[in-house]
């Protein structure tokens, strides 16, 4: 004697039913496949910044306002990963990133150097949007390190504009380079860390030195460089 389904179902549902199950399993097994052979995402072993407290106070006071915005910069420079320059070879290194994107710390950089100075001048993010005397735009030109123990280097070019303007006060380009104390990737990314703040401090040397309040600029007190 055939014993009674727990719950009723026609032949035609049930094998629809079931198929529909099927596939849906079968998706899932091999969407969860996929998953598991995809490789682990990479892990630095270390972050670099550019710490607030190695900021160096420009020897001129800060007389006006500023707006520091992010500099410019290509690809290769524009994010984290610390870029390994070789002839006509772009690569990065593997295991070290900065803490943030690089535009980003040499903001901070210039921003920290500048809130050292005398004077009663502020810096200030660009992205705030205040009102303010001068704007800094400037870009990267080159921020790598070489492969094995070769130099490492950092160049920008900087502009200061009159925010009221729009018209170039003042430009210059400004580059550090220094030697690793080893080829490892910590110790070559170390060496650019700190190139990286030289930068930004003769950056903010630059400004404090360059950018008048606009009452002694329309004086005649403006100087061009």
């Amino acid at each position: 004697m055939s014993r009674p389904f727990p719950f009723s179902l026609t032949g035609a549902s049930v094998s629809r039913s079931a198929f529909v199950r099927a596939a849906a399993l079968a998706t899932a097994f091999a969407l969860s496949g996929c998953v598991s052979v995809l490789p682990a995402p990479s892990v630095p072993k270390a972050l670099i910044a550019l710490p607030a407290d190695r900021a160096e106070a420009p020897a001129a006071p800060l007389r006006a306002d500023i707006a520091v915005f992010t500099p410019d910069a290509t690809r290769a420079f524009s994010g984290t990963d610390l870029a390994v320059s070789s002839g006509q070879e772009m690569v990065y290194l593997a295991d070290v990133r900065w803490a943030d994107a690089a535009p980003v710390l040499l903001q901070e950089a210039v921003i920290n150097g500048l809130s050292r100075a005398e004077g009663d001048g502020r810096a200030v993010p660009a992205q705030l949007g205040a009102r303010v005397d001068y704007d800094l735009r400037w870009r990267i030109v080159d921020l790598s390190v070489s492969r094995q123990s070769g130099p490492v280097h950092a160049i920008v070019e900087a502009s200061l504009v009159d925010s009221r303007t729009r018209r170039i006060v003042a430009q210059n380009r400004f580059e550090a380079m220094g030697e690793p104390d080893g080829r490892s990737s910590r110790e070559r990314a170390a060496a650019l860390a700190v190139v990286a703040q030289q930068v930004a401090d003769k950056v903010a040397a630059f400004v404090a030195e360059t950018a008048e309040p606009h009452d002694a600029a329309a004086s005649g007190g403006r100087r061009n460089r």
